[in-house]
């Protein structure tokens, strides 16, 4: 599936890596790759970086399936999908009884998790106080329960995913610096899709082969003209925004070929034309920095019809993020749902 190997990878560790999905042509992903398949033998955590959307999650998954855990689950915590209110009940789970509605007893993901794998997605997203916790049972290896007093032994190996660089968020004082320096023992940094172009019509070529098999139908083959607008564009959702885009071109498809058409992309002359536009002075993005970030949240939300999966893939920022941008926009005054739609017409 376009995946480029040193003469040193063994044949068991080029399927495994097939079977996930993973693409490493470029220079920059072969040696991300090469790293994780040298920490997946040892028991130290892992801490993956890099933008929303980069495959950070399908690493780890790799990472899972090359070490003695392979046998094991993997546990996948998203931090920044679940509430703050909810999140130290997922993670460590609580006894019946322990809290209003607490009509019985909950195993966390730190149990669920044993003999295998825990993955702490976007862990730059848990509140502080929960940070604590978390040091705590990584530093004890005990778990537990909410409302609990019975210690249950930790038995699984933590990966760990961040969006942001937390070495920035520490000295912010957004992130515990004891709990950064507990996860942060074998950091393996990905670059965004717009850094490692030979990756990028491997990754869509692989893609679109995935997904066609899903819909039980041969892969259709990109034109020429379509490569080319595939590789023009910046792709600030990285992997993401690019199966997007594969899967919304097969869905138009109907014949054997993928156009340019059928990717519902602009050309790099097109983009720079709508952001000379957005941008003049006195338009509506306005002058200002806050300004200009809630004109490209709601021209992105007005672009994807309102679907903030889309939307954050596109933006590359986390769900939560959103989440909070659009309540902060309510906060003033402004209707989300009614400015994305005005975005919309005005960008038709």
């Amino acid at each position: 599936m376009g995946t480029s190997w040193t003469a040193t990878n063994r044949q068991s560790d080029r399927e495994t890596a097939l079977g996930l999905g993973l693409v490493a042509v470029d220079r920059r992903s072969r040696e991300a790759l090469e790293l994780a398949r040298k920490v997946a033998g040892c028991e130290v955590s892992v801490l993956l970086t890099g933008p929303s959307g980069v495959g950070k999650e399908v690493l780890a998954r790799y990472i899972h399936a090359l070490s003695a855990r392979r046998n094991g689950p993997l546990v996948a915590v998203n931090c920044a999908a679940i509430p703050d209110t909810l999140l130290e009940t997922t993670l460590f789970g609580h006894e019946k009884g322990a809290f209003t509605g607490a009509q019985r007893c909950q195993t966390g993901k730190f149990e669920l998790a044993a003999g295998g794998t825990l993955l702490l997605d976007e862990i730059s997203e848990l509140p502080l106080a929960l940070q604590a916790k978390l040091l705590r049972v990584l530093q004890e290896k005990v778990v537990e329960r909410v409302g609990g007093h019975e210690a249950v032994a930790l038995d699984a190996r933590i990966i760990a995913t961040s969006n942001r660089d937390l070495a920035q968020q520490v000295a912010q004082g957004a992130f515990r610096e004891d709990l950064y320096y507990r996860i942060n023992v074998f950091p393996i940094a990905l670059a965004p899709l717009s850094e490692r172009p030979a990756d990028l019509l491997p990754l869509a070529r692989s893609l679109l082969e995935r997904h066609a098999a899903a819909l039980r139908r041969a892969p259709p083959a990109f034109t020429p003209e379509a490569e080319r607008l595939l590789v023009e564009q910046a792709w600030p959702g990285n992997v993401r925004e690019l199966e997007n885009a594969v899967q919304r071109a097969l869905v138009l498809c109907e014949g054997e070929i993928i156009t340019a058409r059928h990717l519902g992309l602009r050309s790099r002359a097109e983009a720079m034309d709508r952001v000379d536009a957005m941008t003049a002075p006195g338009e509506w993005l306005g002058g200002d920095l806050k300004g200009a970030e809630r004109a490209l949240i709601l021209s992105t939300l007005a672009a994807v019809k309102g679907s903030r999966k889309q939307a954050v893939a596109r933006l590359g920022i986390s769900e939560r993020t959103l989440r909070y941008r659009l309540q902060q926009y309510r906060r003033e005054g402004i209707d989300p749902d009614a400015a994305h739609g005005t975005a919309a017409r005005a960008l038709a």
